[in-house]
């Protein structure tokens, strides 16, 4: 989980569930053999406290699996959608877009862990600026400086407009890129959401792609998800971080093809299990609450 905040008041603050998102990438590569999303550098981009439960085999076990042993299904998730999003863009790298730009990033390392596209891919990290303070921190301390391909966008997206300030931040409109968009849009207003919807159709050329996760309606989610679903609900609002919104895959399409993107790719909580896990027993089943999708810009929608 990402949030980004409704306000100025959290502008200025590090998101608590971003570091636990990075924890938990720490904690999989750490733990668990053949990793599905091998993050090397997790484990370097968390606090010290996250680093000694990667590392500690008794303070791993009491963190992640008694204290969050119940959200384990919701570590899946985190790790499948960062999957998900890798390989969707490696296809747009490969069919020729240059431009990634990643909505709430966090303590996100591709960067990083692929050094080899820094003459070829320009990345644009945008985040709250409270969030980017750490992570080029964090950046400059393990790699020595901050690469020299990525650009960090510090922003509200609550207030402020994102098109502006990846233009300002040299994104070309006239080029396709790729847009990730992972744990944000369910601690967004709706508004909030369709401004950024408006943002990226402003600056998104032919071609250009969007994958993002979503919260499932309550309706969606099976009767035996609903107590995680509550639980995860409520750790989140004590965190000072509460959900506000949910969609019906619908619902998002519609306010996709608003802005002329239409639906490639969608994946619910069981198709991303057939897709990743295959029969894996060391890790939950996704949670229930969550699905991912992808959409793409056509040159009719272009004019939308």
């Amino acid at each position: 989980m990402t949030p980004r905040g409704s306000g100025a008041a959290r502008a200025g603050r590090v998101s608590r569930t971003a570091t636990l998102a990075a924890g938990i990438r720490a904690h999989h590569r750490r733990w668990h053999p053949d990793p599905i999303l091998d993050d090397a550098y997790a484990v370097r981009l968390v606090s010290p406290f996250w680093r000694q439960v990667a590392h500690n085999r008794l303070l791993n076990w009491i963190v992640v699996h008694k204290l969050l042993g119940p959200f384990h299904p919701i570590h899946t998730e985190n790790i499948l959608r960062a999957r998900y999003a890798e390989d969707r863009l490696e296809e747009a790298i490969a069919g020729g877009v240059r431009q990634y730009v990643i909505l709430g990033a966090g303590l996100d390392s591709y960067a990083l862990r692929h050094p080899e596209l820094a003459e070829s891919v320009r990345i644009f990290e945008v985040d709250q600026p409270g969030m980017q303070t750490l992570k080029r921190q964090r950046v400059r301390q393990v790699h020595g400086g901050l690469p020299a391909h990525v650009t960090f966008v510090a922003m509200d997206f609550e207030k402020d407009r994102l098109h502006e300030a990846l233009e300002a931040a040299g994104l070309d409109p006239g080029a396709p890129a790729f847009f990730s968009w992972l744990g944000t849009t369910y601690y967004l207003t709706r508004p909030a959401i369709r401004d950024t919807l408006d943002s990226i159709a402003a600056l998104a050329a032919p071609d250009s792609r969007v994958v993002l996760d979503y919260l499932l309606a309550r309706h969606l989610i099976p009767i035996e998800g609903l107590p995680l679903a509550d639980k995860l609900e409520r750790l989140v609002k004590r965190l000072g971080e509460p959900m506000v919104s949910e969609f019906i895959p619908e619902e998002l399409d519609s306010e996709l093809a608003r802005v002329g993107f239409a639906p490639l790719d969608r994946v619910p909580p069981d198709e991303q299990g057939r897709r990743y896990l295959r029969n894996r027993r060391d890790m939950a089943a996704p949670a229930p609450n969550f699905a991912f999708a992808l959409y793409e810009r056509s040159r009719a929608g272009a004019g939308t």
